[in-house]
């Protein structure tokens, strides 16, 4: 490539990208070490030093006087793309268009041995335009899907790259003027490349305060909420309740015996029943309902505008539901069944105390056999038996 800038704003670029790249690495080397590392933490890792790695090769090549047989920017410049796609994939999640751009990237890598610098360029920019347009699609689907702020400004520097390199292309082609072209091409990489460690850095941190929050609200094993996401969830619901009269239902679910299921098969298998009574629950409940994990065992639903008798139906649905749905462990079945309480509060509502009396209720069908459901409210109290 021909000189583009002068020398000393060559050297303040490198500079400035180098500091980025370190700092970049530096966070890096921290989210290595965390329990949970960031998805496409190994390939944007990859990108960062394939990155430093292609300006370090473009500044030998124009003030070092160092002459190479072949065009390396340009191989780094289209490997580092396909790089950033790959990466981008991985985070999301995503495999598709990796064989197919990987061709791309291989055929376009060649070229730099049998053509021209002039029309390298241009199979550069294009190789380059297709990868960017890749990972902005990807990112902005990502983006969009977590509502995470960071990979769409990863997607913004694609869309700025997939708009300025046809540009470049033009100058190159049309106007014959190869240093006007990369001096295009050059600027919207830099101001691209800062764009994606901004937003690949806004994207964990982003990522990371989702994670704490979801720890302090939702239960790792179910992905119930637990308490404090039942009380936080449900502060508009008893707003209303309050507001304009409306009943409210509280529903305590039990497994029966869980403690010797643990005892006898493990906590493994213990887990599984857990997961299998909240995914029956789940499916049960109506989107507006709320459903937590309170204890080792236990869960709470919270039904809004939901009064005593309707609230015994939904109950009685998942007794029924999760005994006619034994649990197969080493080819041997082992029957699960529920006991429920139920109780129900018109008006504003007192949490502790609502499901306080669904425990209440709870512990009589405990008491009355398990397998059941009782109630309990102002007049006296209801218990159904198990049908046999």
């Amino acid at each position: 490539m021909e000189q583009i800038l002068p020398d000393n704003w060559a050297f303040m670029l490198f500079a400035l990208i180098f500091s980025i790249t370190c700092a970049q690495m530096l966070v890096v080397y921290v989210l290595a070490d965390s329990s949970k590392p960031p998805a496409g933490l190994g390939l944007y890792t990859v990108f960062f030093m394939a990155s430093l790695l292609g300006w370090i090769a473009l500044t030998l090549q124009q003030y070092a006087d160092l002459q190479m047989a072949v065009n390396v920017p340009a191989v780094m410049i289209i490997l580092n793309s396909y790089i950033l796609f790959m990466a981008a994939g991985q985070r999301a999640g995503l495999s598709r268009g990796r064989t197919a751009l990987g061709g791309v990237c291989l055929v376009a890598c060649l070229c730099v041995f049998f053509l021209p610098p002039g029309r390298m360029f241009i199979v550069q920019g294009i190789a380059v335009a297709l990868f960017f347009a890749g990972t902005g699609l990807v990112c902005a689907w990502r983006g969009w899907h977590f509502r995470n702020i960071g990979d769409a400004i990863i997607a913004s520097a694609s869309a700025m790259m997939v708009l300025a390199l046809p540009v470049a292309i033009y100058f190159s082609m049309v106007e014959a003027s190869r240093a006007r072209g990369e001096m295009v091409a050059l600027g919207v990489h830099c101001a691209s490349y800062a764009l994606v460690v901004i937003g690949f850095l806004a994207s964990v941190v982003i990522e990371y305060q989702q994670h704490l929050s979801n720890l302090a609200t939702l239960d790792p094993l179910t992905r119930l909420l637990n308490r404090r996401g039942l009380e936080d969830t449900l502060k508009i619901t008893m707003a209303q309740a309050a507001r304009r009269s409306l009943p409210t239902s509280a529903i305590m679910v039990d497994i029966d015996h869980f403690k010797q299921v643990n005892d006898s098969f493990g906590p493994e298998v213990g887990d599984h029943v857990l997961r299998q009574v909240a995914d029956v629950i789940n499916r049960l409940c109506r989107s507006s309902d709320v459903v937590a994990r309170t204890g080792g065992e236990e869960f709470l639903l919270i039904l809004p505008e939901t009064e005593l008798d309707s609230a015994r139906v939904l109950a009685e649905r998942i007794r029924q539901t999760i005994g006619q749905r034994p649990l197969l462990v080493d080819f041997q079945r082992i029957a699960v069944t529920v006991s429920l309480g139920v109780a129900s509060i018109v008006g504003p509502i007192n949490l502790d105390e609502l499901s306080q009396e669904a425990d209440r209720a709870m512990y009589l069908a405990k008491r009355g056999g398990r397998n059941r459901v009782a109630s309990v409210e102002h007049r006296p109290i209801h218990l159904t038996t198990a049908a046999r």
